[in-house]
């Protein structure tokens, strides 16, 4: 009986102790919207025209310290998107936008715009901020 009352406990202690790291699994999630302006030349803000809801745009969501994105998801036609059933941690939420540098070598339709999130309690909502994507008419 103290064996079985033994084995119990350290295996209770081993599951209390591990830390659970960013990802699916959790209670928590992440909301925001994506907005897109319209400009008649994207890398001038002056020629701006309109902003729109940003919709069936592809965003992408990183866990903790991963490299490529974990999940990927469209925003609905008010440009909203939700991320559920997270973990408590750090992520990264990124969408991409024509370029309005006007330096992009490579592909003028794939400059990031990225927001760094946090879920800090088991059952938090995080609102994270919204993130502006660039087109052209």
């Amino acid at each position: 009986m103290k064996r079985w009352f033994s084995l119990t406990l350290v295996g209770l202690i081993g599951l209390t102790s591990c830390k659970k790291e960013e990802g699916e699994g959790g209670f928590g999630s992440i909301v925001g919207k994506v907005e897109k302006e319209i400009r008649l030349i994207p890398a001038n803000p002056v020629s701006f025209q309109f902003v729109t809801p940003a919709r069936d745009a592809e965003v992408y969501i990183i866990y903790g310290d991963n490299v490529g994105p974990d999940d990927r998801i469209r925003t609905n036609f008010e440009g909203e998107y939700a991320f559920y059933n997270l973990q408590p941690g750090d992520y990264t939420i990124y969408v991409y936008s024509r370029d309005t540098t006007g330096v992009a070598q490579v592909d003028p339709d794939r400059m990031p715009i990225v927001q760094k999130v946090k879920i800090e309690g088991r059952k938090d909502e995080v609102s994270a901020p919204i993130m502006t994507i660039y087109d052209t008419p």
